[in-house]
């Protein structure tokens, strides 16, 4: 049995055996038949056929087949391949656009790498949570998964896989860092990347930097070209790297104004984007298309084509967003209520080590009648501390709204977030009263109780002023208020009361 095995394995890894379909069903047939004795050795060697599967676009087979690996790592109790292929399916539902699946798997992952302590799983897993975080809008979220895969990196004893490690997270890192606006950490991390490996990513990184943050066409051209050279000469760049090339390469043609090489450049990206079923690039692409065709002063039918594929994909993504977004906020905040318990018990805990010492020198005090001048003094000095904590935390607090209010007004993804770290106890209220609410409508709620009114919501997130009206009908239907009661005036009595 285990010749025969061997034999098979010696089969897939032929890169020929992935040519067509009907190999990979041949796969999957002989794989049920034979790996119930499955060992180790072979679980690992059937694992790194998965690169062949995505070199060639083939993630829904590469799924499968690490399915299968995880069952029969499982029933081995072989928890390193079981941690490995988790891990890659939570990649590969990434890259597909099920956030929500890969987030699933990834956090499966990180379960069976406490058994096996792998630095370099570690950092993989925190790399791609960052990259979920960061494609649905949880960005600063994203940057503190790369923080933490970046501490793992630094663990990894094998210089190179350190290296390899460590220019994953900076090139995510650049990615998250652009998205939330800190253009000079986007750009340090990008050239980070670069210094530890000069490839497709990391140059057209570079390239798209000098174009859009520093107008430096002749430098972003240096690195275009690195990073055309790099496609030429070498076998193992994935469709993907040519992608970003081509996006940054479409985005220097537009700036020189030579807007036809600008739309070859996304056409083809964008055909590679959906032969690789990733909307997220599609999307982009379509939008970087119209504005080309829009400075081209193109006909308007190709303006209006660009503009609803870019519609039709930036909805549809949307929809799946809002569904699966719940989840990963949910563990965010449980997250931080964690956090919230366990420094509320320390200073507690030292509140009372304080007020046990404070009673004992003050009893001590007491006895002394000699130091009665002193107890006064020190009483007027406990006084005015408080005091000047009680006017540190209004300004604190004064601070937070106006930070609040500047984040609704940016229609920032980060006020939610911001909003339940100012008011820590609102979320487990407004549960208390509904477990139904929806994230749309707890956002909502959130604008109403700082005192923002329906049409400004509308203005600041770009809705009709109808559809904010359903989401507050919606709302009040579940507190359980008529209409004759103000919503802001209810919930600052409910929540500050209660």
């Amino acid at each position: 049995m285990n010749l025969i095995l061997n034999e098979f394995i010696g089969i897939i890894n032929n890169k020929r055996f992935f040519s067509n379909r009907y190999s990979w069903l041949a796969l999957l047939f002989l794989s049920n038949a034979f790996f119930c004795q499955t060992s180790p050795a072979q679980i690992d060697s059937l694992y790194n056929t998965t690169y062949e599967l995505r070199k060639q676009g083939k993630y829904d087979e590469a799924i499968d087949l690490n399915l299968k690996l995880i069952e029969y790592s499982k029933s081995q109790k072989y928890s390193k391949g079981a941690a490995y292929s988790s891990f890659e399916v939570g990649n590969l539902y990434h890259n597909l656009g099920n956030y929500k699946q890969s987030l699933v798997y990834l956090d499966q992952s990180l379960s069976y790498n406490k058994e096996v302590k792998s630095a370099e799983l570690y950092s993989k897993i925190y790399t791609e949570l960052g990259k979920n975080y960061s494609m649905l809008s949880l960005l600063q979220n994203a940057i503190n998964n790369y923080n933490i895969a970046e501490q793992w990196s630094l663990k990894i004893s094998d210089k190179d896989k350190r290296e390899k490690s460590l220019f994953y997270v900076y090139s995510c890192k650049a990615v998250s860092y652009e998205a939330i606006g800190d253009l000079k950490a986007s750009n340090l991390a990008a050239e980070s990347a670069f210094k530890i490996k000069q490839d497709v990513i990391s140059a057209t990184r570079l390239a798209k930097n000098y174009i859009l943050f520093k107008n430096d066409l002749a430098k972003s051209k240096e690195f275009l070209d690195i990073a055309n050279d790099l496609i030429q000469s070498d076998s193992s760049v994935t469709p993907y790297q040519r992608i970003a090339f081509l996006y940054a390469e479409g985005l220097y043609y537009n700036k020189n104004k030579e807007y036809k090489k600008s739309a070859e450049s996304y056409l083809e990206a964008i055909n590679l984007a959906k032969k690789l079923k990733r909307p997220n690039e599609e999307k982009e692409l379509y939008k970087l298309l119209y504005q080309t065709y829009k400075d081209d002063a193109k006909d308007e039918k190709f303006l209006l084509d660009a503009l609803e594929k870019y519609t039709v994909i930036n909805d549809s993504m949307e929809n799946e967003n809002m569904k699966i977004i719940e989840e990963p906020m949910h563990k965010i905040i449980n997250e931080k209520q964690k956090e919230y318990l366990q420094n509320y018990k320390l200073l507690l805990y030292i509140g009372i080590v304080i007020l046990s010492v404070i009673s004992f020198v003050a009893y001590r005090l007491f006895k002394r009648k000699n130091r009665k001048k002193k107890i006064i003094l020190q009483k007027e000095k406990i006084i005015l501390q408080k005091q000047y904590e009680t006017h540190e935390l209004k300004q604190r607090i004064n601070e937070s709204f106006s930070e609040l209010v500047e984040l609704a007004e940016k229609n920032s993804p980060q006020f939610w977030i911001r909003f339940q770290e100012v008011y820590p106890e609102y979320l487990n209220k407004m549960l208390t009263v509904n477990s139904k609410f929806t994230n749309a409508e707890l956002t909502l709620s959130a604008y109403i109780y700082i005192g923002i009114s329906s049409k400004d919501i509308a203005s600041y997130t770009f809705r009709s002023l109808k559809t904010i009206e359903n989401t507050r009908y919606s709302l009040r239907k579940k507190l359980g208020i008529s209409s004759e009661e103000n919503l802001n005036v209810w919930l600052r009595d409910y929540i500050d009361n209660h």
